[in-house]
């Protein structure tokens, strides 16, 4: 299964891990925009636009009223926020919603290996088999479209430009902690592949795909903890880390980011268990130089 809208935003708080402390102060990254040129006596000085390396792609999530563009929630920037999953891997019956978001400024959703999702409404999820998902098709991901993007009559997604950027920065983790489910086993996903995608079609299916590019990052941390009150850390992937199954860094950064994902796979993470829980959590994300 690969869907992008299987993801109810009633389905929360089944298992609702127990997220202690204030969330991090997230602030944008400041620098380039609006400077004044120089008056040289004839006149024609005044504001002109530069082009920066920082830029906030999404923070702060928003619930939808009702499903929106096939979304039910998105960034404050206005980029639609997607869950999906595939294979041996589905929705964990347990997300964030609104007051969760809002407490801890970024947005989480549980997975569960060999999980049925919980239907109709997400709230009662079963095993459904006993296959270990150790493949790349097993996998459990958020897609998060870029900024202005989320109209719904907008036809294709317009790019968010980072051709004076050369790092991306985000704020992400996997927060299932041992406990939060009793005899629950869980918090094997320790890589998250986080993908830049290029593709201005509306559906992100490919069709106007000139670049897709990956990096593995291997989490620092493993739900809450001393190093991690609440499960999240900073992450900092320089572009010349990131490589391409299609294009390059360089035609990436020219034509500009129309979504970012952040997933977990079987085949990047050899422990995952048979029934295991894992919490996909993603708060700001950035590029800067």
């Amino acid at each position: 299964m690969n869907t992008w809208n299987n993801v109810s935003r009633k389905w929360r708080a089944a298992r609702s891990p127990a997220v202690f402390g204030a969330a991090m102060a997230l602030a944008a990254c400041g620098g380039g925009g609006v400077t004044t040129a120089p008056d040289d006596g004839g006149g024609g000085g005044g504001p002109s636009v530069n082009a920066t390396p920082y830029s906030l792609f999404a923070s702060n999530y928003v619930a939808y009223a009702s499903q929106t563009n096939g979304a039910f929630l998105h960034s404050v920037q206005g980029g639609d926020v997607y869950a999906s999953f595939g294979g041996n891997i589905n929705y964990g019956c347990f997300s964030f919603d609104q007051n969760q978001m809002n407490a801890n400024q970024f947005y989480a959703i549980q997975a569960q290996a060999d999980s049925n999702g919980g239907p109709p409404n997400g709230t009662n999820c079963q095993s459904n088999s006993n296959v270990p998902p150790t493949t790349a098709a097993d996998f459990a991901q958020v897609t998060i479209k870029a900024p202005g993007t989320n109209s719904p009559t907008a036809t294709s997604v317009a790019p968010l430009d980072i051709s004076q950027s050369t790092t991306m920065l985000v704020q992400m983790g996997n927060i299932y902690t041992q406990g939060d489910v009793p005899g629950a086993i869980g918090g094997n996903a320790t890589v998250y592949t986080v993908e830049l995608n290029n593709d201005t079609s509306a559906s992100q299916n490919g069709s106007a795909q000139s670049a897709l590019c990956s990096f593995d990052q291997t989490l620092a941390t493993i739900g809450r903890g001393a190093t991690a009150p609440l499960g999240v850390l900073n992450y900092v992937i320089p572009f010349s880390s990131f490589t391409c199954s299609n294009g390059t860094m360089e035609t990436m950064k020219s034509t500009g980011v129309t979504s970012v994902t952040i997933r977990y796979s079987g085949d990047k993470n050899p422990n995952l268990q048979v029934n295991e829980l894992d919490v996909i959590a993603v708060g700001y994300v950035g590029f800067s130089k």
